[in-house]
């Protein structure tokens, strides 16, 4: 199953820039729903963890849809991945005794602060549903933090790298669509995209 994730991820990333469009839309939330579907099937018994990140991935595959939507249909994919990442938010937090890492939440914030007000003056009506989002993946990425630093285990590992990897896709992309525009971005776009969910697959197979 991960070489044929690895294969469409791969023919996506190629058809960005080229003219197939059939290719590009029939391979965008593949492999994401692959994903999903390899959390869903193990063969133990599915936890909480695993449940929430499989329903994060299924959220995300369907923002993916909307996303590539011909119309401009942004605002509900963002809505679709605002929900991923309270799901991964709640995986993550789930597996948290005490809240330690303040500083790295504070960080977190602080950056999203600084990208939200360069950000600012292309948002026009997305200035709220941003912020929204905006909140809402400094928390999961803290979440994973926490996870690591209690747990230390590859799982935790996995998780970690994931959101961060993901927070790095999500600025790649605010600035690609509100900022400055390029086709160099889309794909470092999905390549750390593709990264991060498999990454965060992993941590819930692991």
């Amino acid at each position: 199953m991960w070489l044929l994730i690895v294969v469409v991820c791969t023919i996506h990333i190629w058809s960005i820039d080229r003219s197939n469009k059939w290719l590009f839309y029939t391979t965008k939330a593949t492999p994401v729903l692959l994903m999903s579907a390899i959390v869903f099937t193990q063969p133990d018994p599915l936890d909480f963890y695993t449940i929430a990140v499989g329903v994060a991935l299924l959220l995300s595959s369907v923002g993916d849809l909307y996303l590539m939507h011909p119309k401009d249909k942004f605002l509900q994919g963002l809505s679709l991945f605002l929900l991923a990442h309270i799901a991964y938010s709640a995986a993550f937090i789930h597996q948290v005794v005490v809240i330690s890492n303040y500083w790295v939440l504070l960080s977190l914030a602080a950056t999203a602060v600084i990208i939200y007000l360069l950000l600012l003056p292309g948002l026009g009506r997305s200035k709220i549903p941003v912020a929204i989002y905006s909140v809402a993946i400094v928390i999961m990425a803290w979440g994973a933090v926490e996870f690591w630093t209690q747990a230390k285990i590859p799982a935790a590992g996995y998780a970690m790298l994931g959101a961060l990897t993901f927070v790095v896709s999500d600025i790649v992309l605010a600035v690609d669509r509100f900022r400055s525009s390029s086709g160099f971005s889309r794909h470092v776009v999905m390549v750390t995209y593709y990264t991060a969910q498999g990454l965060l697959t992993l941590s819930a197979v692991t």
